[in-house]
């Protein structure tokens, strides 16, 4: 029997990567794991305005799933008062996701870095 190894499959930019040369253009969002000292695991994710480098959402969850992401976003959205341009991520499992691409659909571009870039 043969076994195929599965590709990931990249997300697909909805914007041109674009400079924030101003508050709200631009945000950038990843996820960062760790683990306590007794060995769970955790996660982070957290979201930033690339001009101002001011923190707009910190998440930090066991697990954290495409739709609680998405309703972290609607939150942070209504607290920074709306989206910004641009919401700048990786090609991570969440952010490729249908629930994250159907909820920026008409209100964010999403950009992707492309893989192997910081």
């Amino acid at each position: 029997m043969k076994v195929r190894k599965v590709r990931k499959r990249a997300g697909a930019s909805t914007t041109p990567i674009t400079e924030a040369d101003a508050p709200k253009v631009a945000w950038a969002i990843d996820f960062q794991f760790d683990s306590t000292t007794d060995g769970r695991k955790f996660k982070i994710a957290s979201m930033v305005d690339e001009h101002t480098r001011q923190s707009v959402l910190n998440m930090v969850e066991r697990s954290i799933l495409a739709e609680d992401l998405v309703a972290a976003l609607e939150n942070a959205f209504a607290l920074w008062g709306g989206p910004p341009q641009v919401l700048r991520c990786d090609n991570g499992p969440e952010f490729i996701s249908e629930a994250l691409r159907t909820f920026c659909e008409d209100q964010v571009g999403i950009g992707y870095v492309p893989p192997g870039q910081p």
